[in-house]
């Protein structure tokens, strides 16, 4: 019994290991977006204005211009939400792998 709740605090640690650097590398990675993703913001606001010193925005040009920004937004929602959903599982997975491995005695 001793060496099986050990077992599951070893496992548990390094559970814990893997969950840490996968967040510092999700957040690595989501900080990078994050600042492309306002660099490309401020570039469609300068052509923006560039646009409209040159000539009046007509309807389709508007459109052309902010769907641009409103996919971008679209895609950064949807990198985070499989970021989230990707570290659900792996937590999911490693908490079956724990249980196998402590029922097997492996």
């Amino acid at each position: 019994m001793v060496a099986l709740i050990c077992v599951s605090l070893i496992i548990k640690d390094v559970e814990h290991l893997f969950m840490c650097l996968l967040e510092k590398c999700l957040f690595r990675f989501s900080a990078h977006f994050s600042t492309g993703s306002l660099a490309l913001l401020l570039f469609s606001c300068i052509s923006c204005l560039y646009i409209l010193e040159i000539k009046p925005l007509s309807v389709t040009s508007f459109d052309t211009i902010f769907s641009h920004f409103v996919s971008c937004l679209f895609v950064f929602f949807l990198v985070s939400f499989a970021a989230r959903k990707l570290v659900s599982l792996i937590r999911s997975h490693w908490f079956i792998f724990a249980f196998m491995s402590v029922a097997l005695g492996d």
